[in-house]
């Protein structure tokens, strides 16, 4: 099966008791732009008679490395733990101290994938990550051309109280895989992205004063 895309990258808080586990709350963390896998596993081979009789491989964690095009405050606040506090000018500061520690979160998206021609939609849901702060890179436009420059964010896969790590399905159309999430993630609609940093009060000044 040959995936291609990717979009609708939601996260939403964990909590979980002895016996369930529940999400909500959820919210768009960003344009997709990549989403790259990685697992881990537990191995254990047992040896007899001068051969391997037993074989073992479970899954132990795994590595989430997510690329937006923009993540706001509300969701380096969610993920990382800073603190969101507002300025008397109505623009929003984001503090981060050293022994911030953010919330567990499920998180998901789709992509399109493709069998003998036919088009369908493959969503994803990781029940359990939790997101380490991560490395910024910014470079000054250059003469021949400019390079964005956007977020990366990377994370720990694990499994859920219930001992699961990830649920997935296929669907026939978009729609189907959005409110596939949604439900997944306790979003009532398709939410927008959050833009703390595009709705300044000097932006909303100078629009004005334009007009």
């Amino acid at each position: 099966m040959a995936v291609i895309g990717l979009k609708y990258m939601i996260c939403a808080p964990i909590t979980e008791s002895n016996s369930a586990v529940s999400h909500k709350n959820g919210h768009v963390m960003s344009h997709a732009i990549g989403a790259e896998i990685s697992i881990n596993l537990s191995e254990a081979n047992l040896s007899a008679d001068d051969r391997i009789v037993e074989s073992i491989k479970e899954f132990r964690e795994g590595s989430l490395n997510l690329n937006g095009d923009h993540l706001a405050y509300k969701t380096l606040s969610l993920l990382l733990g800073h603190k969101i506090e507002k300025q008397p000018d109505g623009t929003e500061m984001l503090i981060a101290k050293g022994d911030d520690d953010g919330q567990f979160v499920g998180v998901g998206f789709y992509a399109t994938s493709i069998k003998s021609g036919v088009r369908r939609f493959r969503a994803i849901w990781l029940r359990k990550v939790k997101f380490g702060v991560p490395s910024e890179s910014l470079e000054t436009k250059g003469g021949t051309g400019i390079n964005f420059q956007t977020p990366e964010i990377s994370g720990t896969i694990l499994t859920d109280i219930l001992g699961i790590w990830k649920e997935e399905a296929l669907f026939a159309t978009e729609a189907e895989a959005r409110e596939w999430l949604n439900g997944k993630a306790d979003i009532q609609d398709d939410e927008v992205i959050p833009e703390n940093d595009d709705n300044s009060p000097n932006d909303t000044q100078e629009d004005a004063e334009n007009d």
